[in-house]
C-alpha cells in the first residue's frame, strides 16, 4: 500500500476519469527535496515540488482512531496519465477539507513542531539625533506656553492697571472690597511702587515708564471740568481739571474749580462730553468730588505719596488754559511743604516740583513714573521774582478726606464756631480795623481775631459777640490766627461747649473785655 502523500496538489478537480489528458511533453523530474517544510493551516501553495504520478484515487484509511469520523471525498482525484515531471502546480484556489489537515504528521522520530503566531517586531532604539530631535520639540512646546501663560499674565495685568484695579505691587489697607465701618463699596485703589518689566513697551532700563509711558497710561484718566454760572450750561465761568478715581465715574478735583457754579461739563480725553453732579466739596482743603453716569471708565492707579523721594521724576497732567491733556515733566523739588491756599488760608502738606503747572491745572495729577498719581495739582507761585515753584496736595492727605467726602458729602468730625475772622497780626490789617472803628492811632496791645461775621444758625449768635469784637483768647489759649484757634478747639466735637475771652475797642482806644460761652455745631457744609 503507498504511504500517503501530505502535500496535497492545489490544482483544481479534473475531469472524470477515463478521459483521456491532453498530451503533454516529457521532461526529466528531478530528483525528490526532503524534509518537507512545516504544514500551515491551510496549507501554503507549494513551489517546484514534483508530483508522482497519482495511479487511483486515496485509499480508505485502515486505522483510524474511533469516534472520529473522515468527511467524505466529495471528488476523488483521477489517475494523472503522463504528467510533466518538472511542471509546477499553481496554487490551489479551493482546498478540499480533509481530516489529514488537521493532524500533525509524523515522519521517523521527528514531528513538525505545534504552530506558534510570529512574535511582534521589536522597537528599535532611539539613534542620539533622534533623542535630541524629540527632546527639542518637546522643549518647544514648553516654551510656547510659557510664553502664552506670560503674555496672558501680562496683557490682564496692563488693563487691571488702566482701569485702577489691582498691580503687580501689593496694595494698601484701602484696597479692600468693604469699608468694615460704614459698609460703603471704597472705590479708590492704592498701592505702593510696583516692579515694573524692563523688556515692557514704554519703559527705561531701570522697569520705570518713560514720559511717553506715563502719558499713554495716565491721560485718558485726566478730564477737563468746564464750570457754569447758570443750570442750563450756556454761561462758561471757568475751566478746571480731575481724575477719575473709580470705574464708575468719581472725579477728584479742586474744590475752587466749582466756585459759583450752577451746573457743570466733564470732557474726557476723547472728547466725550457728560454731565457731572457735585458729591461733595470741602473749601477748607480745598478739594471736592464730582461724578458722571456711567461705567467702565479709566480709572487713575493712586499711588503712596510716602514713598516719594527728592529729585525724583514726575510728570504734571492737566487742562491748562484749556489746552486739553498737557504734559509737563520735571523733579520733585522738596517735600513736605506746609503751602496756605488763596482760598482758605489753611495750610496743607504738599510736594514741590518745577513741572511746569499753570492755571487750569488745578485738580490734575502729578504722577510718578511709574503711572501712579502721587499729588493733586492746586496752587502756584506766580511771580516775576519765583519760576519752576510748582504744589501739588500729597494724595495721602487727599484720600481720607475724598473718601468722606464720597461716603458722607462733607468731611466728618469737622466742627463750626460760627464766625469769619481776619488776623489782627498783619499791619494793614491793624491799621483797617482802627479805621473802622474810628480810632485815630493803632492800640498798642491790639491782638486776636477780628470778627466780621457771625452765621444766624450758630450757638454763638445768641452770646454777646457783635462783628468788629475780637476774640483774644479761646479755652484758655491765645488766639490770634486760624491756626492758633483751630489748635485751642482740637479734638472737640459738635455739641461740645468752648468758653472766649473777647474784647469790645471805643473809638478813643479803650476797649471792654468780656467771656462768653457757646456750644460747637457740627460742620457737614463743607465752607471754612
Amino acid at each position: 500500500m503507498q504511504e500517503p502523500f501530505l502535500n496535497f496538489p492545489t490544482e483544481p478537480p479534473q475531469k472524470p476519469a477515463g478521459e483521456p489528458l491532453p498530451p503533454q511533453e516529457e521532461t526529466p523530474a528531478p530528483p525528490i527535496e526532503q524534509p518537507v517544510p512545516p504544514v500551515q493551516n491551510p496549507l501554503p501553495p507549494v513551489q517546484n515540488n514534483p508530483v508522482p504520478p497519482v495511479q487511483n484515487p486515496l485509499p480508505p484509511v485502515q486505522n483510524t482512531p474511533q469516534n472520529n469520523s473522515v468527511p467524505p471525498v466529495q471528488n476523488p482525484l483521477p489517475p494523472v496519465q503522463g504528467t510533466p515531471q518538472n511542471n509546477s502546480i499553481p496554487p490551489m484556489q479551493n482546498p478540499i477539507p480533509n481530516w489529514y489537515q488537521n493532524q500533525q504528521p509524523t515522519m521517523g522520530n521527528w514531528q513538525i513542531p505545534p504552530q506558534v503566531p510570529p512574535a511582534p517586531p521589536q522597537k528599535q532604539p532611539l539613534t542620539p539625533e533622534q533623542k535630541d530631535r524629540r527632546t527639542a520639540f518637546w522643549l518647544k512646546i514648553v516654551a510656547a506656553l510659557l510664553a502664552a501663560l506670560l503674555l496672558y499674565c501680562i496683557g490682564s495685568d496692563v488693563v487691571s492697571y488702566r482701569r485702577g484695579g489691582a498691580a503687580p505691587a501689593a496694595a494698601t489697607a484701602s484696597d479692600t472690597d468693604r469699608d468694615e465701618t460704614t459698609g460703603s463699596k471704597v472705590i479708590i485703589q492704592q498701592q505702593d511702587k510696583p516692579e515694573l518689566d524692563k523688556d515692557a513697551e514704554n519703559t527705561d532700563a531701570d522697569g520705570a515708564y518713560t514720559v511717553e509711558g506715563v502719558a499713554s497710561v495716565v491721560c485718558p484718566s485726566i478730564v477737563e471740568i468746564e464750570t457754569y454760572g447758570d443750570a442750563k450750561g450756556e454761561q462758561l465761568s471757568g475751566t478746571g481739571s480731575g481724575i477719575i478715581s473709580s470705574e464708575d465715574g468719581y472725579i477728584i478735583t479742586n474744590a475752587h474749580v466749582l466756585t459759583n457754579g450752577k451746573s457743570f461739563h466733564v470732557i474726557m480725553s476723547d472728547e466725550t462730553e457728560y454731565p457731572a453732579t457735585v458729591i461733595g466739596k470741602d473749601n477748607k482743603t480745598d478739594l471736592a468730588v464730582i461724578k458722571i453716569e456711567g461705567s467702565d471708565f479709566p480709572a487713575a492707579v493712586m499711588g503712596n505719596s510716602d514713598e516719594v523721594v527728592l529729585g525724583e521724576s514726575v510728570v504734571a497732567i492737566g487742562n491748562p488754559a484749556g489746552l486739553s491733556g498737557s504734559v509737563t515733566n520735571g523733579i520733585v523739588s522738596g517735600l513736605n511743604r506746609q503751602i496756605r491756599s488763596d482760598a482758605t488760608g489753611f495750610d496743607m502738606n504738599c510736594i514741590q516740583t518745577n513741572a511746569a503747572i499753570s492755571p487750569g491745572n488745578s485738580g490734575g495729577a502729578l504722577v510718578n513714573m511709574y503711572g501712579q498719581v502721587i499729588g493733586i495739582t492746586s496752587s502756584k507761585y506766580v511771580s516775576s521774582s519765583y519760576e519752576g515753584l510748582g504744589f501739588a496736595i500729597t494724595i495721602n492727605e487727599v484720600l481720607p478726606i475724598v473718601q468722606d467726602l464720597i461716603d458722607n458729602g462733607y468731611v466728618a468730625d469737622r466742627v463750626r464756631v460760627g464766625i469769619t475772622f481776619i488776623s489782627l497780626i498783619p499791619e494793614e490789617v491793624r491799621q483797617g480795623f482802627a479805621d473802622e472803628i474810628g480810632m485815630k492811632t493803632v492800640p498798642d496791645n491790639l491782638s486776636g481775631v477780628w470778627i466780621t461775621e457771625i452765621a444766624d444758625d450758630c450757638d454763638i449768635a445768641s452770646t454777646d459777640l457783635q462783628v468788629n469784637d475780637v476774640i483774644v483768647s479761646v479755652q484758655g489759649e491765645d488766639v490770634d490766627d486760624y491756626d492758633s484757634l483751630n489748635a485751642a478747639i482740637a479734638g472737640l466735637k459738635g455739641g461740645d461747649t468752648i468758653e472766649a475771652r473777647c474784647r469790645r475797642y471805643q473809638p478813643d482806644g479803650n476797649f471792654e473785655e468780656f467771656t462768653i460761652q457757646c456750644k460747637l455745631m457740627a460742620d457737614a457744609s463743607g465752607n471754612y
